[in-house]
């Protein structure tokens, strides 16, 4: 029964692997004008290489989201930080509820950012520095773009970029990268949120209309905190990447060579990061999915309509994950299950079983005795980690009491307690039979009284 539920999700899962991204290749791009089409050209090529369709509106073209409450669009790409308004037909609203949806969202932000992308950030516990500012390095600076004001930065991926290779595998970068834009800082407290990208430690966020003038105040954010690149993972899965660079995602920056003030030339690693990064974005790679699930009793094949307590029991779930445009056996020592009600009363690691050429799935297995507790419990695998969607399997199973027959006659434990009983009966029949044949003798005589 279980292989037949895994041949047909992995049919089902073939079918889908058609398209590059699961979530679909309807990508709509919006723009300040039409005239900065041009600027990103290397970009429209890699999307168009990885199958997406593009649709590209400047902010002027009235713009829906959605239609009889279908999506029309599956990814939404923000390249206009100068934009005053939303298009007609959009809001901050309807960006939250197309991510509530499954949409998947990349914004791109500049010093010039405007009102309305910094309140969408902030719907996401994203804030982006005051308008106008850039993020500043007098250290790191590239020495050709970044002369005049510092502004254009060189970032070492080794030191200052996440290692979640589910998000942007380090290996995978030529090199550094080229930052020119505004910083943001991202509320800790969200668990959602995963800095990819920050800033070198001398970097800080300031004002770079008035680099001449001398400061009067310390600046927002500086050093590690400034995050340059940062990702959410919704709750259903959907995804959202905030850059505070458009210019590392032009053509310029694709091909400009990283030549930081002081150092050689290389080769920069912008091209493959935003690659890496949209992958993610858009749901072509680290996405999971339950397969199969399967519970039974020790020595047995079929689910039992319940359990009862003290069952030995074998439970096993199947996860693939999806990567390169096809699902592969997913591989890892951390999957737990969790037996559940109200708390959970147990929590064991699963154990994955070898992988043969023929797998197309990840078996993960432990066998476990079931708690001394009766009631409704929920086996539940619940497994979150840094860029992989999230896996949260449920199923729901009784567990009975013994019955009345069930019980053993006699349970050692309780000698004490026989034997209290036992000597009880024995000294109620000792009393009750001196009591009736020995009480006093017939040959006593009374005296009258005179």
């Amino acid at each position: 029964m279980m292989r037949a539920s895994i041949l047909l999700s992995t049919l089902a899962m073939a079918l889908v692997a058609q398209a590059t991204s699961l979530t679909g290749p309807r990508a709509l791009v919006l723009l300040d004008t039409l005239d900065d089409t041009d600027v990103y050209t290397d970009l429209w090529n890699d999307l168009e290489g990885r199958h997406y369709n593009l649709t590209i509106n400047d902010v002027s073209s009235p713009v829906s989201l959605t239609k009889y409450d279908r999506r029309l669009y599956d990814h939404l790409i923000f390249l206009a930080p100068k934009m005053k308004e939303y298009p007609k037909g959009m809001n901050a609203k309807a960006v939250v509820g197309f991510m509530a949806e499954g949409g998947n969202v990349i914004l791109a932000g500049s010093s010039e950012l405007a009102n309305p992308l910094r309140e969408l950030s902030r719907e996401f516990d994203v804030e982006f520095d005051n308008r106008y500012t850039s993020v500043l390095d007098h250290f790191n600076y590239d020495k050709e773009l970044g002369q005049a004001k510092h502004d254009a930065i060189v970032v070492n991926p080794s030191s200052h970029m996440s290692k979640i290779d589910a998000i942007v595998p380090q290996d995978k970068l030529p090199g550094p990268i080229l930052f020119r834009g505004i910083g943001h800082a991202v509320n800790p407290k969200n668990s959602l949120l995963t800095p990819v990208l920050w800033a070198p430690q001398e970097a800080y966020s300031w004002e770079s209309v008035n680099l001449d003038e001398s400061a009067d105040q310390d600046p927002l954010i500086a050093g590690k905190d400034i995050s340059l690149v940062s990702v959410m993972q919704a709750r259903n899965n959907a995804r959202i990447a905030f850059l505070g660079s458009t210019e590392m995602l032009s053509d310029a920056f694709f091909g400009a060579p990283a030549k930081k003030h002081g150092d050689k030339e290389t080769v920069n690693g912008n091209r493959k990061f935003i690659e890496e990064l949209t992958k993610w974005t858009f749901q072509e790679k680290s996405a999971l999915d339950v397969v199969a699930v399967q519970h039974h009793k020790v020595g047995e094949e079929e689910a039992p309509a319940h359990y009862r307590i003290k069952d030995n029991m074998t439970y096993t779930i199947s996860l693939a994950e999806y990567r390169e445009g096809e699902w592969h056996p997913f591989s890892a020592d951390d999957v737990q299950l969790e037996l559940i009600m109200l708390d959970p009363y147990v929590r064991k690691t699963l154990e994955q079983l070898e992988l043969d050429d023929q797998s197309t799935v990840g078996t993960f297995t432990t066998t476990l005795q079931l708690p001394d507790q009766y009631g409704v419990f929920k086996f539940m695998v619940n497994y979150k980690r840094p860029g992989l969607t999230y896996i949260e399997s449920v199923t729901t199973v009784g567990i009975h009491p013994f019955r009345h027959d069930q019980y053993p006659r006699f349970i050692s434990q309780a000698k004490p307690y026989y034997t209290s009983a036992a000597s009880m009966g024995v000294g109620l029949l000792i009393f009750s039979f001196v009591y009736l044949w020995g009480g006093l003798d017939s040959s006593v005589k009374t005296t009258k009284k005179a």
